[in-house]
């Protein structure tokens, strides 16, 4: 370990959010604040930069495993919902891809399941795995 000289980047990083355990939510959300600053300049990240992101990436991690609840099982129709609000789409806009308005209503609805065929074409237009859409 080389400790003649700190980066002048780091010790900001530093002094903006110091590298000590997180105790509450309140730490954790700012934890969190700069570990996406950071990620959106993932490729430009010096090695200081990079290697703050690293532990603080652990001491968010590890606050995570003792006092954030992991989500539910998503289930397909739950996913669909969500890529379409995320995509801004109605159902409407996604009749040309599974070809009948009546099959994806009864889908949204929970009345029955895709065709493997219809998962896959939505899964190519979402750029996801068919899986999502399968039960």
């Amino acid at each position: 370990m080389n400790t003649t000289r700190v980066d002048a980047g780091y010790l900001q990083l530093v002094k903006r959010f110091p590298l000590i355990p997180i105790r509450d939510k309140k730490h954790f959300d700012a934890a969190i604040k700069i570990m996406k600053e950071l990620s959106y300049k993932n490729e430009s990240l010096s090695r200081p930069e990079a290697d703050y992101l690293s532990v603080l990436s652990d001491l968010i991690f590890q606050y995570e495993k003792k006092h954030v609840e992991p989500p539910g099982e998503v289930t397909p129709v739950d996913a669909l919902k969500y890529l379409m609000e995320v995509g801004g789409l109605k159902p409407s806009d996604l009749t040309p891809i599974v070809g009948h308005k009546s099959n994806l209503s009864a889908f949204l609805h929970g009345r029955r399941a895709l065709s493997k065929g219809n998962a896959l074409r939505l899964a190519e237009y979402f750029k996801v795995s068919p899986a999502l859409f399968l039960n």
